[in-house]
């Protein structure tokens, strides 16, 4: 019993194995491809089957998210590998989707007799589309050949790569520009060297060595070659752009045209067309962070990485007057080349000149020109260089071993010899020549004093001045507003424009009964302050009266009582008057400035 259970079992594992085996060998005999698995709405990419071995019958999936602009189209190809011929037929069908969104494209099945095989279901995200009806559905066959012979827009494209998204000033950053095509890269044309704003760039020799590299991007193979490859170096903090580079790539696309010789029916190959395809790079963006300020040494001058520091001297005695060269070198990773020279404090009587600079892959030598112009020992022991560790986020000092140079009595039969005599030996008398003063001063006279100057007394003299003319300006204001009356007379005009400006807002809500109450009140307030007379006194015969005391024109006196009237009759009669609100408000502004002017020329 146990036996026959054994049996059973390991019969059930065989076929379940058998089974497995058989579908996965299946799958590898047919397989759906697509150009592109992001595609627009209302562009077309192809859909493709690529079938390895026999079959007999071959049921496609049905489309129904998407437009069938081409197909179906079929080719074959044969090649010899080690002896051993193999063939596949590929059938490919152009589609455009019809919306937007993750659309699925399901499985084709395959016959082979009774062995049936199928693709896996593959899904593509449909985007927005760019306005363009180019990839609608053409009649007739020829025109869909001549048409999808060409590339699509998603099958070549470019990108720029960068080692890294963020980095620091003085940090290297790799940057490439690489061509992905879906068909077999022949050339290039009109392709410049990128240009890299804000960065220090050194050209590097590119990955591909000439060579086509196939590459899987989201499932799709792709022919790639890498175009440029450069080290940048960031000198400037902030976001800054690469800018997208543009040129023509050369592709060789297979067409659906007949064999046109005997070779090309016995492989299954057509026409081939050399298709020159423009392609641009996307703009990216690289994040640059300033070096910190906190724990920068003094000695630092921009060098970032990791590096040592050594400092040596030719000879150590020598004779005032006499040249040492003192070479320093620097070596190690990073932005070496970027590394200036480092500047040391060198005894007094000490001069240096501009280094020669020798530089390697990786190294850098400095070689100063020092020459001493005092005789005695001295000891080089503040030599130090700094730079930025990007492993540990700290900066870092290094100091040199002390250099003793012993500086013997300069030979006065030498050429160009000099006598140096230190600031500090100069012995300073009043009537004896003194150590010229360094650094930035003033001169001024001594003989020109303060006192009993022009300043001088003009200084004494002015809050005199301000004094009285304070009291005077003072005594004209108490003056002015003494008198009740000027002072109604002189403000008359001002307080009639204050209201005016509230009629001028009921004249713009059209509220045409307050607009002429307002009217009235600011000439009737005008005219009291001005004449000296009440409200309540303001009868035609008092203003007539007061008029010609002032001689006012005929042509004034009409105006303002037309005016006059034509407001009371409008406060009385509300709603019985129909004028033009503007040109009353216009004409009344004129009135006031007419009557102040001809009051204030008789007073």
């Amino acid at each position: 019993m146990i036996h026959k259970l054994k049996h059973t079992t390991f019969f059930i594992l065989l076929t379940v194995f058998s089974l497995t085996l058989t579908n996965k060998l299946n799958a590898q005999q047919i397989e759906a491809q697509v150009s592109s698995k992001q595609v627009r709405v209302g562009e077309a990419f192809e859909y493709a089957i690529v079938v390895k071995t026999n079959v007999t019958n071959i049921v496609p999936p049905a489309f129904k998210d998407f437009e069938v602009a081409g197909g179906p189209n079929q080719s074959q190809s044969t090649q010899w590998v080690n002896g051993v011929v193999s063939s596949q037929i590929t059938i490919s069908w152009y589609l455009v989707p019809k919306k937007e969104g993750k659309l699925t494209i399901g499985s084709t099945a395959a016959y082979n007799g009774n062995l049936k095989m199928e693709t896996n279901a593959i899904t593509v995200e449909a985007i927005k589309g760019n306005g363009s009806s180019g990839n609608s559905q053409q009649s007739g066959s020829s025109q869909d050949d001549a048409k999808y012979n060409k590339v699509a827009g998603g099958d070549v494209f470019i990108r720029t790569g960068i080692s890294k998204t963020k980095c620091l000033i003085g940090e290297q950053v790799t940057i490439t520009q690489k061509v992905y095509s879906r068909y077999q890269i022949v050339g290039f044309q009109k392709f410049n060297p990128p240009t890299y704003n804000g960065f220090y760039s050194q050209a590097q020799e590119s990955a591909s060595n000439g060579q086509q590299v196939v590459e899987n991007v989201d499932g799709v193979n792709y022919y790639t070659f890498e175009l440029f490859r450069s080290v940048g170096i960031a000198n400037q903090a902030g976001k800054i752009n690469i800018e997208p580079i543009e040129g023509d790539v050369v592709v060789r696309k297979q067409t659906n045209a007949k064999p046109r010789n005997i070779f090309e029916q016995f492989f299954g190959g057509g026409g081939y067309e050399d298709i020159p395809v423009t392609a641009k790079s996307r703009l990216v963006t690289i994040d640059v962070t300033a070096l910190p300020e906190d724990g920068k040494p003094t000695s630092f001058n921009g060098a970032v990485g990791d590096y040592t520091f050594k400092a040596d001297v030719n000879r150590n005695e020598i004779k005032a007057n006499e040249a040492v060269n003192l070479k320093v070198t620097i070596s190690g990773k990073g932005n070496l080349k970027l590394v200036d020279a480092p500047k040391f404090n060198l005894p007094e009587g000490f001069e240096t000149y501009d280094p020669k600079v020798n530089e390697m892959a990786s190294s850098k030598t400095f070689d100063y020109l020092i020459i001493p112009r005092t005789e005695g020992e001295y000891t080089l022991d503040n030599l130090e260089f700094s730079f930025f560790n990007l492993d540990t986020k700290k900066y870092v000092t290094l100091k040199a071993q002390p250099i003793k140079l012993n500086v013997l009595a300069p030979d006065p039969n030498a050429p160009g010899a000099q006598v140096y005599t230190p600031q500090n030996t100069i012995k300073e008398t009043e009537n004896d020549i003194r150590y010229i003063k360094k650094g930035n001063f003033e001169l001024s006279k001594t003989e020109n004093e303060f006192f009993n100057s022009f300043t001088h007394l003009l200084l004494m003299i002015l809050p005199f001045m301000i004094l009285v003319a304070s009291l005077f300006f003072l005594k004209q204001h108490i003056k002015n507003n003494s008198n009740s009356i000027l002072v109604k007379e002189r403000k008359a005009a001002k307080l009639a424009k204050k209201q005016l400006v509230s009629a001028e807002k009921l004249m713009l809500q059209n509220k045409k009964d307050n607009f002429y109450t307002e009217v009235l009140l600011a000439l009737n307030n005008y005219l009291s302050h001005k004449l000296n007379l009440p409200v309540a006194d303001l009868s035609r015969e008092n203003i007539e009266k007061l008029m010609l005391q002032k001689q006012i024109t005929d042509i004034t006196k009409q105006k303002l009582y037309s005016t006059l009237d034509s407001c009371e009759y409008a406060k009385y009669a509300p709603g019985a008057v129909s004028g033009d609100l503007k040109q009353v408000y216009n004409d009344t502004v004129e009135l006031i400035a007419t009557l102040e002017e001809q009051i204030n020329k008789k007073a």
